[in-house]
């Protein structure tokens, strides 16, 4: 069952503090402080794409990750471990 949902961890291999973030809320220009730059591994669960952010408000180093299902078990092999800070939902399909 899709839950509609983006989550995050904030270690490698979806270990360690979870942030659970429902698509349909909107995106976030500053993630709370518990998971903002702790990061390492995310789930994309929602029917629409995500994408984590460097920086504050969209900007920087970002990684797209896809609908349905889509995961990265670690950000280190995007630059992005522990340096998360924003994410975006939205229809835009990666690589676009």
């Amino acid at each position: 069952m899709k839950d509609n949902s983006s989550n995050s961890s904030s270690d490698i291999d979806f270990n360690g503090q979870p942030y659970v973030k429902r698509a349909v809320d909107g995106s976030v220009r500053h993630l709370p402080d518990y998971i903002r730059g702790e990061g390492s591994s995310i789930i994309n669960n929602s029917s629409l794409t995500a994408r984590v952010y460097q920086k504050d408000n969209y900007f920087g180093r970002h990684v797209c990750i896809g609908r349905e299902g889509s995961t990265i078990s670690d950000l280190r092999s995007y630059q992005l471990n522990d340096t998360t800070h924003s994410l975006r939902n939205n229809n835009t399909p990666c690589g676009a």
